[in-house]
Protein backbone atom coordinates (compact mmCIF):
# COMPACT_ATOMS: atom_id res chain seq x y z
CA UNK A 1 0.00 0.00 0.00
CA UNK A 2 2.98 2.25 0.99
CA UNK A 3 4.70 1.96 -2.48
CA UNK A 4 0.99 2.18 -4.16
CA UNK A 5 -0.01 5.45 -2.36
CA UNK A 6 3.96 7.33 -3.29
CA UNK A 7 3.35 5.70 -7.39
CA UNK A 8 -0.03 8.29 -6.79
CA UNK A 9 1.57 11.18 -5.11
CA UNK A 10 4.59 11.18 -8.05
CA UNK A 11 1.45 11.04 -10.60
CA UNK A 12 -0.20 13.98 -9.15
CA UNK A 13 3.31 15.74 -8.85
CA UNK A 14 3.86 15.45 -12.16
CA UNK A 15 0.80 16.07 -13.54
CA UNK A 16 0.75 19.61 -11.26
CA UNK A 17 4.02 20.19 -13.57
CA UNK A 18 2.41 19.43 -16.76
CA UNK A 19 -0.78 21.71 -16.40
CA UNK A 20 1.37 24.61 -15.95
CA UNK A 21 3.42 24.05 -18.72
CA UNK A 22 3.26 27.44 -20.90
CA UNK A 23 0.64 27.53 -23.93
CA UNK A 24 2.51 31.30 -24.67
CA UNK A 25 4.32 29.34 -27.89
CA UNK A 26 2.00 27.92 -30.29
CA UNK A 27 1.99 24.47 -31.76
CA UNK A 28 4.36 23.34 -33.88
CA UNK A 29 2.88 21.34 -36.83
CA UNK A 30 3.57 20.24 -40.81
CA UNK A 31 2.85 21.39 -43.98
CA UNK A 32 0.38 18.85 -45.01
CA UNK A 33 -2.70 21.28 -44.96
CA UNK A 34 -1.03 23.85 -47.20
CA UNK A 35 -1.83 24.60 -50.40
CA UNK A 36 1.50 26.31 -52.63
CA UNK A 37 0.38 29.28 -54.00
CA UNK A 38 1.78 31.70 -56.32
CA UNK A 39 -0.25 34.95 -54.78
CA UNK A 40 1.85 38.31 -55.27
CA UNK A 41 1.34 41.41 -53.63
CA UNK A 42 0.98 44.71 -54.62
CA UNK A 43 1.54 47.55 -52.19
CA UNK A 44 0.39 51.35 -53.65
CA UNK A 45 1.54 54.21 -52.12
CA UNK A 46 -0.67 57.24 -52.97
CA UNK A 47 -1.98 60.90 -52.01
CA UNK A 48 -5.42 62.42 -53.14
CA UNK A 49 -3.60 65.46 -55.13
CA UNK A 50 -0.60 63.08 -56.74
CA UNK A 51 -1.45 64.10 -59.98
CA UNK A 52 0.62 60.62 -61.44
CA UNK A 53 -1.24 58.31 -59.25
CA UNK A 54 -4.07 58.33 -60.90
CA UNK A 55 -2.95 56.17 -64.23
CA UNK A 56 -1.21 53.38 -62.30
CA UNK A 57 -3.97 53.38 -59.91
CA UNK A 58 -6.88 52.81 -62.60
CA UNK A 59 -4.09 50.17 -64.17
CA UNK A 60 -3.90 48.34 -60.82
CA UNK A 61 -7.92 48.75 -60.19
CA UNK A 62 -8.77 47.08 -63.52
CA UNK A 63 -6.80 44.15 -61.77
CA UNK A 64 -8.62 43.98 -59.18
CA UNK A 65 -12.04 44.03 -61.32
CA UNK A 66 -10.38 40.77 -62.91
CA UNK A 67 -10.10 42.05 -66.42
CA UNK A 68 -7.44 39.93 -67.37
CA UNK A 69 -4.63 42.58 -67.47
CA UNK A 70 -2.32 39.93 -65.73
CA UNK A 71 -2.28 36.04 -66.79
CA UNK A 72 -4.10 35.45 -63.25
CA UNK A 73 -5.82 39.05 -61.88
CA UNK A 74 -7.19 36.79 -58.89
CA UNK A 75 -3.72 36.30 -57.49
CA UNK A 76 -3.04 39.89 -57.58
CA UNK A 77 -3.40 40.87 -53.79
CA UNK A 78 -3.64 45.22 -53.38
CA UNK A 79 -3.29 47.68 -50.53
CA UNK A 80 -3.50 51.10 -51.28
CA UNK A 81 -1.63 52.80 -48.75
CA UNK A 82 -2.05 57.62 -48.53
CA UNK A 83 0.47 59.27 -47.65
CA UNK A 84 1.42 62.88 -46.81
CA UNK A 85 3.55 63.42 -50.56
CA UNK A 86 1.51 66.41 -52.18
CA UNK A 87 -0.59 66.91 -49.34
CA UNK A 88 -1.47 66.57 -45.73
CA UNK A 89 -4.82 66.87 -46.00
CA UNK A 90 -5.44 63.50 -47.67
CA UNK A 91 -8.33 62.27 -46.18
CA UNK A 92 -7.90 58.34 -46.08
CA UNK A 93 -4.67 59.31 -44.67
CA UNK A 94 -5.70 61.35 -41.93
CA UNK A 95 -8.34 58.29 -41.30
CA UNK A 96 -5.59 56.36 -39.56
CA UNK A 97 -2.48 58.75 -39.87
CA UNK A 98 -0.18 56.09 -37.24
CA UNK A 99 -0.62 52.90 -39.15
CA UNK A 100 -0.24 55.05 -42.90
CA UNK A 101 2.67 56.84 -41.85
CA UNK A 102 4.42 53.12 -40.28
CA UNK A 103 3.94 51.15 -43.81
CA UNK A 104 5.45 54.70 -45.74
CA UNK A 105 8.31 55.26 -43.40
CA UNK A 106 9.45 51.66 -43.84
CA UNK A 107 9.35 51.21 -47.32
CA UNK A 108 10.55 54.95 -47.97
CA UNK A 109 7.71 56.07 -49.93
CA UNK A 110 7.71 59.32 -48.50
CA UNK A 111 10.04 60.60 -51.29
CA UNK A 112 7.46 60.91 -54.55
CA UNK A 113 4.07 59.08 -55.04
CA UNK A 114 3.07 57.00 -56.86
CA UNK A 115 5.52 55.05 -54.85
CA UNK A 116 5.01 50.64 -55.89
CA UNK A 117 6.31 47.77 -54.47
CA UNK A 118 5.81 44.28 -55.49
CA UNK A 119 6.18 41.29 -53.28
CA UNK A 120 8.06 44.42 -51.33
CA UNK A 121 10.03 45.36 -54.24
CA UNK A 122 10.33 48.84 -55.36
CA UNK A 123 8.81 49.01 -58.79
CA UNK A 124 10.16 51.32 -61.61
CA UNK A 125 8.06 54.08 -62.74
CA UNK A 126 4.56 53.22 -64.41
CA UNK A 127 4.23 51.26 -67.62
CA UNK A 128 1.44 48.71 -68.58
CA UNK A 129 3.85 46.61 -70.37
CA UNK A 130 7.06 46.75 -67.88
CA UNK A 131 4.66 46.22 -64.54
CA UNK A 132 2.61 43.24 -66.42
CA UNK A 133 5.23 41.39 -66.90
CA UNK A 134 7.28 42.29 -63.82
CA UNK A 135 3.89 40.98 -62.03
CA UNK A 136 3.84 38.04 -64.23
CA UNK A 137 7.29 36.86 -63.78
CA UNK A 138 5.99 36.67 -59.35
CA UNK A 139 3.00 35.07 -60.31
CA UNK A 140 4.98 32.36 -62.12
CA UNK A 141 6.35 31.58 -58.94
CA UNK A 142 5.49 29.64 -56.11
CA UNK A 143 5.85 31.33 -52.15
CA UNK A 144 7.83 30.34 -49.79
CA UNK A 145 5.22 30.39 -47.03
CA UNK A 146 1.63 29.27 -47.31
CA UNK A 147 -1.39 30.78 -45.26
CA UNK A 148 -4.05 29.74 -44.03
CA UNK A 149 -6.99 32.00 -42.56
CA UNK A 150 -10.01 31.36 -40.36
CA UNK A 151 -11.72 34.86 -39.26
CA UNK A 152 -14.52 34.51 -36.03
CA UNK A 153 -16.16 37.93 -36.99
CA UNK A 154 -19.02 39.26 -34.49
CA UNK A 155 -20.73 41.56 -36.97
CA UNK A 156 -23.06 43.04 -34.16
CA UNK A 157 -20.03 43.79 -31.85
CA UNK A 158 -17.52 44.73 -34.35
CA UNK A 159 -15.31 42.65 -33.18
CA UNK A 160 -13.66 39.12 -34.17
CA UNK A 161 -10.37 36.48 -34.26
CA UNK A 162 -8.21 35.89 -36.80
CA UNK A 163 -6.69 32.31 -36.65
CA UNK A 164 -3.78 32.65 -39.03
CA UNK A 165 -1.98 29.27 -39.98
CA UNK A 166 1.53 29.95 -40.79
CA UNK A 167 3.77 27.33 -42.77
CA UNK A 168 6.97 27.22 -44.21
CA UNK A 169 6.80 24.55 -47.81
CA UNK A 170 10.31 25.90 -48.99
CA UNK A 171 13.82 28.13 -48.40
CA UNK A 172 16.03 28.19 -45.64
CA UNK A 173 14.78 29.31 -42.09
CA UNK A 174 13.70 33.30 -42.03
CA UNK A 175 15.31 34.25 -38.90
CA UNK A 176 13.53 37.69 -39.19
CA UNK A 177 9.82 37.07 -40.31
CA UNK A 178 7.01 38.88 -39.67
CA UNK A 179 3.10 38.58 -39.87
CA UNK A 180 0.63 41.67 -41.03
CA UNK A 181 -2.81 41.46 -41.12
CA UNK A 182 -4.10 44.26 -42.54
CA UNK A 183 -7.90 45.87 -43.08
CA UNK A 184 -8.71 47.47 -46.61
CA UNK A 185 -11.78 48.67 -47.38
CA UNK A 186 -12.77 49.40 -50.88
CA UNK A 187 -15.70 51.21 -52.71
CA UNK A 188 -15.03 54.27 -51.07
CA UNK A 189 -16.22 57.38 -52.54
CA UNK A 190 -14.16 60.57 -52.48
CA UNK A 191 -14.15 63.15 -55.53
CA UNK A 192 -9.99 63.73 -55.06
CA UNK A 193 -8.36 66.68 -56.12
CA UNK A 194 -6.36 65.02 -58.77
CA UNK A 195 -9.39 63.78 -60.01
CA UNK A 196 -9.82 60.18 -58.43
CA UNK A 197 -13.62 59.26 -57.22
CA UNK A 198 -13.26 55.63 -56.08
CA UNK A 199 -10.91 54.26 -54.06
CA UNK A 200 -10.20 50.46 -53.68
CA UNK A 201 -8.18 48.27 -51.09
CA UNK A 202 -7.63 51.28 -49.21
CA UNK A 203 -5.70 50.35 -45.95
CA UNK A 204 -7.93 51.14 -42.91
CA UNK A 205 -6.16 49.29 -40.12
CA UNK A 206 -2.74 47.13 -39.28
CA UNK A 207 -4.35 44.38 -36.96
CA UNK A 208 -0.88 43.40 -36.19
CA UNK A 209 0.56 46.90 -35.06
CA UNK A 210 2.91 48.95 -36.88
CA UNK A 211 5.51 46.62 -36.84
CA UNK A 212 3.58 43.56 -37.74
CA UNK A 213 4.09 40.24 -35.42
CA UNK A 214 7.43 38.36 -34.68
CA UNK A 215 6.88 34.79 -35.39
CA UNK A 216 9.05 31.90 -35.76
CA UNK A 217 8.52 29.32 -38.09
CA UNK A 218 10.50 26.81 -39.56
CA UNK A 219 11.29 24.64 -43.01
CA UNK A 220 8.45 21.90 -43.40
CA UNK A 221 6.99 22.89 -40.03
CA UNK A 222 3.84 25.67 -39.32
CA UNK A 223 1.97 27.70 -36.54
CA UNK A 224 -1.12 28.88 -35.51
CA UNK A 225 -1.42 32.43 -34.50
CA UNK A 226 -4.60 33.94 -32.91
CA UNK A 227 -4.61 38.08 -33.95
CA UNK A 228 -7.75 39.54 -31.76
CA UNK A 229 -9.23 43.20 -33.81
CA UNK A 230 -11.80 45.46 -33.65
CA UNK A 231 -13.52 47.29 -37.02
CA UNK A 232 -12.43 51.27 -36.61
CA UNK A 233 -15.50 53.61 -36.76
CA UNK A 234 -16.68 54.82 -39.56
CA UNK A 235 -15.70 51.91 -41.89
CA UNK A 236 -18.40 49.72 -43.76
CA UNK A 237 -17.29 46.50 -42.66
CA UNK A 238 -19.36 44.88 -46.10
CA UNK A 239 -16.95 46.13 -48.19
CA UNK A 240 -13.89 45.01 -46.26
CA UNK A 241 -10.82 42.61 -46.81
CA UNK A 242 -8.72 41.75 -44.38
CA UNK A 243 -4.70 40.50 -46.56
CA UNK A 244 -2.38 38.54 -44.41
CA UNK A 245 0.89 38.60 -45.51
CA UNK A 246 4.51 37.15 -44.15
CA UNK A 247 7.55 39.44 -44.84
CA UNK A 248 11.54 39.18 -43.81
CA UNK A 249 11.68 42.61 -41.62
CA UNK A 250 15.05 43.08 -43.27
CA UNK A 251 15.03 42.32 -46.67
CA UNK A 252 11.56 43.43 -47.06
CA UNK A 253 10.31 40.62 -49.02
CA UNK A 254 6.76 38.81 -49.17
CA UNK A 255 7.46 35.05 -48.78
CA UNK A 256 3.19 34.56 -48.27
CA UNK A 257 0.03 36.56 -48.81
CA UNK A 258 -3.71 35.64 -48.71
CA UNK A 259 -6.54 37.82 -48.91
CA UNK A 260 -10.40 37.02 -47.26
CA UNK A 261 -13.24 39.36 -46.87
CA UNK A 262 -14.12 40.35 -43.62
CA UNK A 263 -17.75 38.56 -43.39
Amino acid sequence: MKKFALYIIILFVAGSFLSCESNDNPIVKGTSDFKASSKVLIEFFTNHTCVNCPIPGHYLDEIDSLKGVTLNDTNVIIIRVHTTVTSLNDPFYLFNTVDNLARSNYYGALLFNPYTVLNGVLLPAFNTTTWTNLIESKLKLKNQFGINIANNYDSLAGTGTLTVSVGQLSGSTVSDLTMHAVLTESDLYYEAPNGEKWHQNTMRKLFTGTDGMSINVQPGQSSDFEVPYAIPSGVIAKNCSIVVFVQSKGSKSVLGVEKIKLY
